[in-house]
This record gives C-alpha cells, sequence and structure tokens, in this order.
C-alpha cells in the first residue's frame, strides 16, 4: 500500500519530496507487536505475486522518483530498513523549506547503477504487465512470478546507497 499510494503521489500531485517515517517494512517474528496485526511477515493476509522484494520495489519507486526531479527519503530512526531511500532526520525537511530545493537537494547521481535500470525498464516493457485498471490480480494468467523475480533483481541492483549515504552532493 505504501509503495502504491507514493506512485500516486508522485503522479497526481508531482512532489519535490516524499518522506517515509514508520514505514521501514521490517517484520520481526518475536518481540512486541510492531504492525496492526501483531508481529510476522508482510500482508499475512494475502498471497501476491508482487510482494517478492521489498527492496527492489523500493529502488524502482527511487528511481522513477528521481526521474521526475522528486527526493525520496527515509526519516525513520530505526536502525533496519527494506527501503532504499537515503536516510535523513526530520530536521532536514525544514532545511528543504528554507532553501531552493533544486539548488541544494539533488541526488547523487552515482547512487543509479543505470545498466541496471535501463535493462529493468526494458524488460518491464517487454513483459507487458502493465493493466489500466490497476487490478493485476485479475490476469494473475499473465504473470509469471519467475520474470517479477528476475526484474526484482534487476532492480535490487540499481541501487548503490550505503548506510552512510547523505541526500546531499
Amino acid at each position: 500500500m505504501a509503495f502504491t499510494t507514493a506512485y500516486w503521489v508522485l503522479g497526481k500531485l508531482r512532489p519535490k519530496v516524499i518522506a517515509f517515517i514508520g514505514c521501514d517494512m521490517i517484520y520481526p517474528t518475536t518481540g512486541q507487536p510492531t504492525h496492526f496485526y501483531g508481529t510476522g511477515k508482510p500482508d499475512p493476509l494475502r498471497q501476491d505475486v508482487s510482494l517478492q522484494s521489498l527492496e527492489a520495489k523500493s529502488a524502482r519507486l527511487l528511481y522513477m522518483a528521481h526521474q521526475q526531479q522528486c527526493l525520496c527519503m527515509n526519516l525513520s530512526e530505526q536502525v533496519e530498513s527494506r527501503l532504499f531511500f537515503p536516510r535523513a532526520d526530520i530536521s532536514s525537511l525544514e532545511e528543504i523549506k528554507r532553501q531552493n530545493f533544486e539548488n541544494t537537494i539533488v541526488y547523487k547521481e552515482d547512487i543509479f547503477d543505470h545498466t541496471h535500470t535501463t535493462q529493468a525498464m526494458i524488460r518491464e516493457r517487454e513483459l507487458g504487465y502493465y493493466f489500466e485498471s490497476g487490478r493485476y490480480w485479475e490476469h494473475l494468467d499473465n504473470i509469471s512470478a519467475d520474470e517479477c523475480l528476475a526484474v526484482d533483481s534487476l532492480w535490487g541492483k540499481s541501487v548503490n546507497l550505503s548506510k552512510e549515504s547523505s541526500i546531499y552532493e
């Protein structure tokens, strides 16, 4: 749901920044409840061909946002996260408001491996898994889980972002 919402925001509102907090997509199986359904695995209510690699999904969103000059950032203070977004603290949002966005905050271009992003986008086009209604679950007979995993593998290799990476050049 977080990625679907982010793509809607990206397409409809065309923001300069999408900041995530409380959305690290980690699912510990022990300890205190961390989600509305307790502890466990992602979306335990259903099996879905699209739920294979959250890291790959975040890498794709990061790249697509970058193509629209939108910065995705992770404001979480959690040590672990499955998001491939650069880390920032909440004060970074204030900095963005105070300064001219285009001149102060841009992705380091070298975080993207353009060979893999290009291959992933080409493969996505070849597969044609775009459905006008958005209701891909009505077309599951036409979708290969193995092909989705192969595309996810390309997206997973497309971002070179270390834990120490900054959003600033």
